[in-house]
């Protein structure tokens, strides 16, 4: 049998059994010498021994012919438990050095680029330093959301319930999910919503769905690992080196992915700046308010408002040629309308530009399916 990327695998019953045992053995073979975990790097030597630990337990369950391959590096997960040519399970190791009762870990990118492929199980093999403890769940249980930084990545908790876990509230599996050609489509909804509810103002979870194409984003799983090898290999441009196209779509992607430039703060901004496009400006502010107010439709509004007038098609343009729902763009526009700084006055002057570029550009809506669907108006 031949194993390839996508395949279902299944373990039998017995296999999984075996699988359980040899993490109970090496659990317990990991607390009889804590005390070397007490002080030091914890997460530097924990996989290591780990490894070593399950290495040294197959004899005792009873599978010496696994072969226990410790992966490391940028690859999901951590350690590969081999049963054969065609079958192997994971093992992702994941650490905490916190005194509280919290046992939640940042998991891996939901798009699982970096996956071995031919592994069918993976579990999360947790330790925390002080005091010594270990905990193991299948990874699929012990989901309990989906967190974000540059990407939409697995929050773990060691202590959710099976019932609560994600993949229960969302009524996939985390197969289903890990299988399709874009698991990117099975969150979108649920993140959106849950933002909603809870009113999320916070650019660092805002609008990761304006993500870039599928391959693009695909490719962001390393990215938090590559950024420091471009800045090292010299890859940084500057802003002033870019053309004027160049800045005014960076511009348009920057103010939808970080409302927050229309406050006067530009902290994640500039991260999304250089994280994302490699771009660093020295001037970040000049790009979004230099020359204090300005005049549109016979008010008297804060230059951004009324960079935001001039931009208006081009962000319309933006937000449809990713095809986004409607509730995508009333999340942007709740989130932009929420900003304290503007006048009630100023704030309208958001919503009859808006309005005005709708009825106006009716070109674009034939062109652009999304358009009916998603920018439409403030």
């Amino acid at each position: 049998m031949s194993i390839s990327v996508g395949e279902k695998l299944v373990c039998d019953p017995r296999t999984l059994e075996n699988f359980n045992n040899l993490l109970s053995c090496a659990k317990e073979r990991l607390q009889r010498d804590s005390s070397r975990f007490a002080s030091g790097d914890f997460w530097k030597i924990f996989e290591g021994e780990v490894c070593k630990a399950l290495d040294k337990s197959k004899d005792f369950v009873g599978v010496p012919d696994w072969n226990i391959e410790y992966i490391g590096g940028h690859k999901f997960p951590d350690i590969v438990a081999r049963i054969n040519k065609n079958q192997a399970l994971g093992i992702e190791v994941k650490t905490l050095s916190t005194r509280n009762d919290s046992w939640k870990v940042m998991g891996g990118s939901i798009m699982e680029s970096t996956r071995i492929p031919d592994v069918s199980r993976i579990h999360v093999f947790c330790g925390k330093q002080n005091p010594f403890e270990i905990k193991y769940r299948s990874f699929e249980d012990c989901v309990e959301d989906v967190a974000v930084t540059h990407s939409p990545r697995y929050m773990l908790d060691m202590n959710v319930s099976r019932e609560n876990s994600l993949f229960k509230r969302l009524g996939k599996s985390y197969d289903e999910i890990r299988h399709m050609k874009n698991p990117f489509d099975a969150f979108r909804t649920y993140m959106v919503d849950s933002k909603m509810k809870r009113n999320a103002t916070s650019d660092g979870e805002d609008l990761w769905w304006f993500s870039p194409s599928i391959d693009e984003f695909s490719k962001l799983d390393l990215a938090e690992e590559k950024f420091a090898s471009s800045l090292v290999n010299n890859k940084v441009k500057f802003w002033n080196k870019l053309s004027a196209d160049e800045k005014q779509e960076i511009k348009i992607e920057m103010l939808i992915a970080s409302p927050s430039v229309l406050e006067g703060d530009y902290e994640y901004a500039c991260q999304w700046l250089l994280q994302r496009k490699g771009v660093v400006c020295p001037s970040f502010r000049d790009n979004f308010s230099a020359g204090g107010r300005t005049v549109v439709n016979g008010v008297n509004v804060p230059q951004v408002i009324g960079k935001i007038n001039e931009w208006k098609a081009d962000i319309a343009k933006a937000f449809n040629k990713k095809e986004l729902p409607q509730q995508h763009f009333e999340h942007w526009k709740t989130r932009v309308l929420s900003i304290g700084k503007f006048s009630s006055a100023e704030k309208d002057v958001l919503r009859k530009n808006c309005s005005r570029y709708r009825e106006k550009d009716s070109s674009i809506k034939r062109k652009i399916p999304g358009f009916t669907r998603s920018a439409r108006a403030f």
